[in-house]
């Protein structure tokens, strides 16, 4: 296939619009759709390959995957071992682990699917994965092994005219957006990293080729086409949000952009002409590959993400790597296949294959915590001090809602007497083994009932890309086995009650605002508030009128993960000091839910329990305490925190 200039250009803007995305400039808040642009690029060359070959009658698979394999991986290779070397050195051993799990998840293109499956509560924040964007080479790659073969078949099957090409296509794209459509409120995480709601996006460029013989246009009209399709791109990059459903029917306007300019086949326009264009679309692949680890670095040195000068360096550090990458290892891997055959294939697969096995021992390994000093290996370690079964008791028990009759609590403690009941959310699985050690001084067990990120309140709904069903069929499950319990059993309530009212402390994240009753979150700060003031009160007296109720007032959230943002302190070298925030930032935060509660106990009688007095001290929320933390992250407490709080509880078994 000959060269194409518009299309090299048009790869230029894709890797653009991501970096300026990813580095967060300004006016770029749609930069993602840079990725969209790169699937239909990908499918419209990978449709020629395949179609111009199978139309000589020489089409052969294996050459395929071997010509993508010299194309796609020795570069990620080489990504891959630049940063678990530099990880060994720099690395927390939770950092660490991560890293590799995840460079090892890239080389084998699972990656999406890792992510896919990491999008949940407790997973670690996406500007911790240094590898994060290849989930989109993972899509591109099972395209690669699935396409070709789809296309063979129904050749095969129904003839090798063009007619049925098309017609195979056509089906297998408007399945794929079909299937986007429905699932992208219900699941939308994987209607984001799977190929079965993306592959529609390459399907498009497929379809431009199929029918390229319809395509003919002067150079003027070939023009037009161009700017519109590149204006639809830029201003998708521009006027679009990470809000909306991705991809969805919003996803259209920039793949349509990107057929139009590939329609267009204006090769000799100023933009196809443009020589910048032109150099960062031949580097665009290398230029992909570097940028995000670079975007991750910066917040790894707490540098300012936001200031000029570190964005404009961030960004020439990922075009001059990209383009050391591609001169030294993309254009190399290719000569070498080229040259010396099966005996330079073999050369490029033994790069891969050794990183895959040491990402395998860093993880088995978990991160080598042994090449570090005790002290940071202890207070890393610290990250994973939760409760044993938190799995089974919190992030599972809203999946046993399916269950018939399915027991979505947990009792917690050998006793055969019920002490206490918790229900709460993760921050009341987080104090748990507190509770419960509380009890068992008074040989009594606990009955816990949470689930992730939805408030112990009857009729709250999460909203957003997060459907509302779940929390509200979680809590009214709840309330009617609260029922089984006698009135003499107290009920403790404990949630991150401020979070669900104004969001959480440390990023923005409007899924987690609540509704009530099927309707959604006030946008207007004032009188969301004071809805919510409104509903928490009357909900705990409500359950105030049946038990004794004790509220856990909020607990402290931090600014930062503690044990991790400690451990990076002290392998980088720099002074640790105790993380904390002041109790003046405490009690602002927490205003409005700290209010409510003591309306709640004047009103009703609802107890109120304080952390503060167990947490902070001389105007300052601790988070660690001599450098040993407190929390499994920002705002969970470890074990060892849970454990400060015991002497609190120990009054509702004393009542019991």
């Amino acid at each position: 296939m000959r060269f194409r200039r518009d299309i090299n250009a048009l790869r230029g803007v894709a890797v653009g619009l991501v970096m300026l995305f990813h580095f967060q400039v300004p006016f770029l808040g749609g930069g993602f759709v840079g990725v969209d642009v790169f699937f239909v690029i990908s499918g419209y060359l990978m449709t020629s390959i395949i179609v111009a070959r199978l139309d000589a009658g020489r089409f052969s698979v294996l050459d395929f995957y071997l010509a993508r394999f010299t194309r796609i991986v020795p570069a990620l290779a080489v990504l891959s071992a630049a940063w678990v070397v530099l990880g060994w050195f720099y690395l927390y051993p939770a950092a660490y682990k991560l890293l590799a799990e995840h460079a090892g998840a890239s080389l084998t293109f699972i990656s999406n699917f890792v992510y896919w499956r990491e999008s949940g509560y407790f997973d670690a924040s996406s500007q911790s994965k240094w590898m994060l964007h290849t989930w989109s080479l993972s899509v591109e790659w099972q395209f690669y092994l699935l396409y070709p073969l789809v296309l063979m078949f129904g050749t095969r099957v129904f003839g090798r005219s063009r007619a049925v090409m098309q017609t195979v296509v056509w089906a297998l794209g408007l399945a794929s957006f079909v299937l986007a459509l429905v699932v992208v409120r219900r699941h939308p995480e994987a209607n984001f990293f799977l190929l079965p709601t993306r592959a529609w996006e390459m399907v498009a460029g497929g379809l431009v080729l199929l029918y390229g013989d319809r395509f003919r246009f002067s150079a003027s009209a070939a023009a037009r086409l161009q700017g519109a399709g590149l204006s639809a791109i830029l201003l998708s990059g521009i006027a679009l949000g990470e809000s909306l459903d991705w991809p969805g029917p919003m996803t259209l306007v920039p793949v349509l952009g990107a057929v139009l300019v590939i329609a267009a086949n204006a090769g000799d326009t100023p933009f196809s002409r443009a020589a910048p264009m032109q150099a960062l679309g031949r580097w665009s692949y290398s230029v992909y590959l570097w940028h995000w680890p670079f975007v991750v670095l910066i917040r790894y040195l707490d540098l300012p993400a936001h200031q000029p000068a570190v964005v404009a360096a961030g960004l020439v550090l990922s075009v001059l790597f990209g383009l050391l990458s591609y001169a030294l290892v993309e254009q190399r891997a290719a000569a070498m296949r080229q040259r010396y055959g099966w005996q330079g294939l073999g050369i490029l697969v033994s790069a891969p294959v050794v990183m895959i096995a040491s990402c395998t021992a860093i993880t088995v390994a978990n991160g080598v915590a042994v090449r570090l000093p005790e002290q940071i290996r202890q207070v890393s370690a610290e990250s994973r001090n939760v409760d044993p079964r938190r799995t089974e008791c919190l992030t599972q028990s809203v999946n046993r809602l399916a269950a018939d009759g399915g027991d979505i609590g947990c009792q917690y403690g050998t006793s055969p007497r019920i002490g206490a009941i918790v229900w709460g959310d993760s921050h009341g699985n987080a104090v748990i083994t507190g509770i419960a050690a509380a009890a068992q001084e008074h040989d009594a067990s606990v009955m816990f009932y949470g689930t992730s990120g939805c408030p112990p309140l009857v009729g709250a709904s999460r909203f957003g890309k997060h459907v509302e069903g779940p929390c509200r069929d979680f809590a009214r499950r709840v309330d009617t086995a609260l029922g089984q319990y006698p009135a003499s059993i107290p009920l403790v309530m404990v949630a991150r009650f401020s979070a669900y009212v104004d969001g959480k402390n440390d990023v923005a994240d409007p899924t987690i605002l609540i509704g009530y009753d099927g309707q959604r979150p006030l946008a207007d700060p004032a009188a969301r508030r004071a809805r919510y003031a409104s509903f928490l009160v009357n909900d705990l007296c409500a359950l105030a009128r049946i038990r004794k109720v004790y509220v856990l007032l909020p607990i402290p959230e931090m600014n930062e993960d503690v044990p991790n943002y400690l451990a990076k302190s002290l392998i980088l070298g720099r002074r640790a000091e105790d993380v904390s925030v002041s109790i003046d930032s405490y009690a602002r935060r927490n205003a409005v839910a700290r209010t409510a509660i003591g309306q709640a106990a004047a009103r009703c009688g609802v107890h109120m329990l304080d952390p503060v007095p167990r947490l902070c001290r001389d105007g300052r929320c601790f988070g660690s305490d001599a450098l040993v933390p407190l929390y499994i992250d920002g705002d969970h407490l470890s074990r060892r925190g849970s454990e400060r709080l015991r002497p609190l509880f120990r009054p509702v078994f004393e009542a019991s």
